[in-house]
């Protein structure tokens, strides 16, 4: 969740690097023509057109099997026409219709006890439109790492990252374990300046992630001594699952969560450079509203779906509960700390304390969520082109929207069998990186233009 407005002073100052250097070699990274380019020209289409930034990279396709699930409507209770949050010292009451349209909300989902409650598309949008990830990207690949870790693939999260990336054993990550990566306590170095050398626009714009990875990367601190957001950690763990899975991150989600629970629609996974071919594991996994949303129920059944479980109920369990334990100080992020926040394996948590009682959400710049409330049975997914009221605005804005609507009758069902004809084992084709332009036809779809911001 980067900043905006990265452009300006920082394009006068890389256009000067580029002037200047006469060496791109000896600048490191930072230097690579490529990084350059894109960072430039890359990064201001995706400030001006955030929506569509995903339009440039190549990526990898996430196929779906027939027969798609599809959630049961509710046939009782509604959603709130008027939602609530605070400002300042007061509490704003506000249309709901109203702050979905002003804050550039592309789609808006409310299940209640595994049954569709609500769902709208606004500004262009519709069911089959593609929506950005953003961050919530990182819930999906923390998912994988659990996988992973069932799967006997991975050990476990006290492990060493060095046991699977023996090209850090030398460098000061010896220490470092997967837990430290999950946590956001790697102490990894890492900079969000919006400047072209800051670690933040390397790892998005850098046509061969792995490498910068592998051997530019540095250690600023031992790990588990403080809070640090750092988008290295979850690129990490995607090569720790490419190497003990033997698998592309792609084709891991494609076959042991897309396809086992019915997604409705292809998603794409941009990745750095086709010659590269890496996913970019924090950030960009595009896909439609609906399939978000049957992430966040997954998780609100404790990894089951159909009886079957796709993620074990202790990874579900150790990825969002509240951790009393920790008291590290938040570097990075302070005022979600400062609210009574947590953080656990890439989700976002609110609450626990004395009741145990705590609501945890997948998050992405400019507005992207999974929200899911465990008390109250519900999952929100909201996915738009900016932010419109603030990040803990629109939580407080879910959690009064889960209140009001667990207070409704006759909305009570879980996952049911519908999608029992799904055949998870079926054999799966290594996914094909595909050129950045997005097909026109509607078998995959295309996000119409945004309404301007």
């Amino acid at each position: 969740m980067r900043n905006s407005g990265r452009f300006g002073f920082s394009f006068i100052v890389c256009m000067a690097a580029c002037l200047v250097s006469g060496s791109y070699a000896a600048a490191g990274p930072w230097g690579n023509p490529d990084y350059l380019y894109r960072y430039i020209f890359w990064g201001l289409r995706e400030e001006w057109s955030p929506s569509d930034g995903y339009k440039m990279f190549p990526y990898r396709t996430i196929g779906t099997q027939p027969p798609s699930y599809e959630f049961p409507r509710a046939t009782g209770g509604t959603v709130p026409s008027e939602v609530e949050y605070q400002e300042g010292d007061s509490t704003r009451r506000v249309a709901l219709d109203q702050l979905l349209q002003s804050s550039d909300t592309h789609a808006f989902i409310v299940l209640k006890d595994g049954k569709l409650l609500d769902e709208r598309y606004l500004n262009g949008y519709q069911r089959d439109s593609i929506c950005i990830s953003r961050s919530v990207a990182k819930s999906f690949t923390s998912a994988l790492v659990g996988i992973a870790i069932d799967e006997g693939y991975i050990k476990g999260v006290d492990d060493p990252i060095t046991s699977y990336l023996p090209e850090l054993k030398d460098r000061g990550f010896g220490a470092i374990t997967i837990r430290n990566l999950l946590t956001m306590g790697s102490g990894i170095h890492y900079r969000v300046a919006d400047l072209p050398w800051d670690e933040d626009a390397l790892y998005f714009f850098y046509p061969n992630s792995r490498k910068m990875l592998l051997y530019d990367t540095e250690v600023a601190e031992p790990p588990g001594e403080s809070f640090h957001y750092t988008d290295f950690n979850v690129g990490l763990l995607a090569i720790i699952i490419e190497r003990t899975t033997q698998r592309t991150l792609s084709d891991y989600l494609q076959e042991k969560i897309w396809k086992p629970i019915g997604m409705e629609y292809s998603a794409l996974w941009s990745i750095d450079s086709e010659e590269d071919g890496f996913e970019l594991s924090h950030v960009a996994l595009n896909a439609r509203a609906i399939d978000f949303a049957k992430f966040g129920q997954l998780f609100l059944d404790h990894g089951k779906w159909n009886g079957r479980q796709i993620i074990s109920e202790k990874w579900v369990r150790e990825s969002t509960a509240p951790d009393p334990t920790d008291h590290r100080p938040w570097e990075t992020y302070a005022p979600w700390a400062e609210a009574g926040g947590y953080y656990k394996y890439f989700w976002w948590g609110e609450g626990g304390g004395a009741s145990g009682e705590y609501v945890y959400s997948a998050i992405g710049r400019w507005g992207q969520f999974i929200f899911v409330a465990p008390k109250t049975n519900v999952v929100i997914v909201r996915t738009g082109g900016r932010f419109g009221v603030d990040q803990l605005q629109w939580l407080q804005v879910f959690r009064y929207i889960a209140t009001s609507v667990s207070r409704g009758a006759g909305v009570s069902a879980s996952v049911s069998a519908t999608n029992s004809q799904i055949d998870p084992e079926v054999g799966l084709a290594r996914g094909e990186v595909t050129r950045p332009a997005v097909p026109e036809s509607d078998t995959f779809g295309q996000a119409p233009a945004r309404a301007g911001v």
